[in-house]
């Protein structure tokens, strides 16, 4: 996972083993985890609205299972109420408009 995510921090493993704890122990979090990849997510608020929304805050796959956690992610969301499902891709991450997901904004970092 850490070749995989290259981005503009190192990972830590001692943070990502606390906040994956977290969101097992959380009434509003979740991880699913197959043979090779995960997904990871919590139900939260905006700024704007109260309504929940489901946000995936990790999304990795090396063994094909990438689809099957969404659709597990989507699920989950949907059970829970979430108004809006959100997810991330790297700048060179795949187009999720073929899902049924559009983009609604653009992160930046500097």
């Amino acid at each position: 996972m850490t070749v995989a995510v290259n981005g503009p921090v190192a990972v830590n493993r001692a943070h990502t083993a606390e906040t994956v704890a977290a969101l097992i122990s959380s009434p509003d979090g979740a991880v699913w985890v197959s043979e090779g990849g995960f997904i990871a997510g919590v139900i939260r608020c905006t700024v704007i609205s109260p309504e929940p929304i489901a946000t995936e805050l990790g999304w990795y796959a090396s063994d094909g299972s990438g689809l099957r956690l969404l659709k597990t992610f989507e699920k989950w969301a949907t059970d829970k109420g979430a108004r809006l499902i959100q997810m991330s891709t790297g700048a060179e991450g795949i187009d999720l408009s073929r899902l049924g997901y559009r983009l609604a904004e653009r992160a930046w970092v500097k």
